[in-house]
């Protein structure tokens, strides 16, 4: 009986220290909570097309193509921007300069009575816009998850466009005119960063361009007006400058 009172006690004793050993251990800190940070100076490359719309226009404002015709191809450049990223609002300015392949055409098929004077469009000749370069200068908002930045866009868009009319039979250039087309340009895109300097985005833009005319000098008269829009789907890898993940603990 004395045994079983005197091991209770030095059990209860040896607990007691233990206890009281593990209370002034110093707490392990919890692990840091990785942040991606947007913030920063990048570069990169990206691709795509574009496609759009177009038509030529007559001194009465008659549309030489009764429905327009499309314009499309293919984009490929490179882009530079930089990023201030405040909690998970990113801002941000980008310009963007690509090679352009876009093209379209359509022979000349409207039929249109104005001022008591019949328009006829000629047939044999076929009318054609195509872009050359295009180059953009946009403000960029975005909403950061982490990795994941969903943005919004807008600014200044200009574009190299030449506008002819071809022979529909032959197919030999009769008349033509390249010009530096202003405009402006809004969309948006999804930027995914998969490494700490890295990141891929895809994004949509729509673009407007003002008008520009040209003389064929063929009698028909000068083509007053050759409206041009676009829409360009991409996608494109960027390279950040600083700005790596956060630890926060």
């Amino acid at each position: 009986m004395t045994n079983s009172i005197l091991f209770s006690a030095v059990a209860a004793l040896a607990l007691g220290s233990t206890t009281a050993l593990a209370a002034d251990l110093p707490m392990k800190a919890p692990p840091p909570v990785v942040i991606y940070d947007w913030t920063g100076f990048y570069i990169g490359g990206s691709g795509g097309g574009s496609f759009g719309g177009s038509n030529h226009v007559d001194p009465t404002g008659a549309n030489l193509v009764a429905d327009g015709f499309n314009v499309k191809g293919g984009l490929i450049g490179g882009t530079a921007g930089y990023n201030w990223q405040m909690s998970s609002l990113v801002l941000g300015f980008e310009g963007d300069l690509s090679w352009v392949s876009e093209y379209g055409s359509h022979n000349d098929n409207n039929n249109i009575a104005t001022g008591g004077a019949s328009l006829v469009a000629d047939p044999t000749v076929q009318s054609f816009t195509k872009e050359t370069w295009l180059a953009t200068a946009r403000g960029r908002v975005g909403y950061a998850v982490n990795n994941l930045l969903f943005y919004g866009t807008a600014g200044y868009a200009g574009a190299s466009v030449q506008a002819g009319i071809k022979s529909a039979n032959t197919n030999v250039l009769l008349a033509s005119a390249t010009s530096t087309r202003s405009g402006w340009t809004a969309g948006g895109g999804l930027e995914w960063g998969f490494a700490p300097n890295w990141s891929a985005k895809f994004e949509w833009l729509y673009m407007k361009f003002d008008s520009a005319s040209f003389n064929t000098a063929l009698g028909d008269g000068p083509r007053s007006s050759v409206p041009l829009d676009d829409n360009v789907v991409r996608a494109g890898i960027n390279y950040r400058f600083g700005g790596p993940v956060v630890a926060r603990y």
